[in-house]
């Protein structure tokens, strides 16, 4: 599998980015209407069903979906199903007053890939010395406009609790750690790892659920609960997924978990948009210091290479801005 720097590789991420902006939305809607994790029990299904169609589409035959290899099946078992279950009740069990710093801490992950693949970057990922450097201040800028777009009223309000905030860590620790594997072991594409994984996580949401006596608590479902269940499975669960394992495996890792900053701020317009919630006035600089962050991966790690031919004859590698 080789990595591709260009459209190809990139655009499935940021496909994936657009999705997830939705994700806010879909859960405050379909949290109110089903509870939240039957709704999250429905909408695994319909990410199953989602990656089961696409595959498909695609002429490709639907068992290799499960014919997976045992240290993916473990890695996708713990960065798909256990970290969508965990972040799911990280946030229903916070405080109302500490939901913003528990989603932020869940924001995390975009700064954990790139520190991790500057740290143990695959050949192809390899930079020049110094890059590490320009990628970890990338990365903390982004975190940065995320944790200013939230507005410092909600962040720096001492929490009831850190139970909450340690789940998002851990949630965030196991979807980075996971994002990193699909591209450092190549996983081809027919065997993605992340759509039998939805089959886990139904039983996983279902099973919590059940402990918490959501199943008993939720009202008469209706068309509008529907309709939730079927946006989200098939956006920002099945196609998102989806296209974020193409991109995380294909295109530039760092450029698309920097563009992954954007997805809360994305979240929350949609959500004032949507559901006439205020809008905070720190959103437009915490997304502009996201664009910073952005341009500086862009100009660390996009710089072409070009290959000379001393005298020599050895070969040389120049990297020219």
């Amino acid at each position: 599998m080789t990595h591709d720097l260009g459209p190809s590789g990139i655009i499935p991420g940021i496909l994936a980015v657009l999705l997830w902006c939705f994700t806010g939305v879909c859960f405050a809607a379909g949290s109110r209407l089903m509870g939240p994790m039957p709704y999250t029990t429905a909408i695994c299904v319909v990410g199953l069903m989602t990656g089961v169609a696409v595959q498909g589409l695609h002429r490709r035959p639907i068992g290799d979906l499960f014919r997976i290899e045992p240290r993916v099946w473990m890695a996708g078992f713990f960065g798909v199903s256990v970290y969508t279950v965990v972040l799911i009740l990280a946030v229903g069990i916070a405080d109302d007053s500490d939901v913003a710093q528990v989603v932020l801490v869940n924001y995390l992950w975009p700064l954990m890939i790139i520190l991790i693949g500057a740290l143990f970057p695959t050949p192809a990922d390899r930079q020049p010395g110094g890059s590490g450097r320009m990628l970890a201040l990338a990365g903390a800028l982004g975190f940065t406009g995320v944790a200013m777009a939230r507005g410092p009223e909600s962040l720096l309000r001492p929490p009831h609790h850190l139970i909450a905030h340690g789940l998002a860590f851990v949630a965030a620790m196991l979807w980075a750690a996971y994002s990193v594997l699909l591209r450092r072991w190549r996983v081809p594409e027919a065997r993605n790892g992340s759509t039998a994984q939805w089959a886990c996580c139904a039983v996983l949401a279902a099973l919590v659920g059940w402990i918490r006596g959501e199943w008993s608590a939720m009202p008469a479902l209706g068309w509008s609960a529907a309709g939730w269940a079927l946006f989200c499975g098939i956006g920002p669960v099945g196609l998102a997924y989806h296209w974020w394992e193409i991109g995380i495996k294909r295109g530039p890792v760092q450029s698309i978990a920097v563009l992954s900053f954007f997805i809360p701020i994305g979240s929350a317009a949609l959500m004032g948009a949507l559901f006439r919630e205020a809008l905070s006035p720190y959103l437009i600089p915490g997304a502009t210091l996201i664009a910073i962050a952005s341009a500086i991966v862009q100009r660390t790690t996009l710089t072409p290479t070009v290959r000379t031919e001393p005298a020599d004859g050895s070969n040389h590698e120049e990297r020219h801005p």
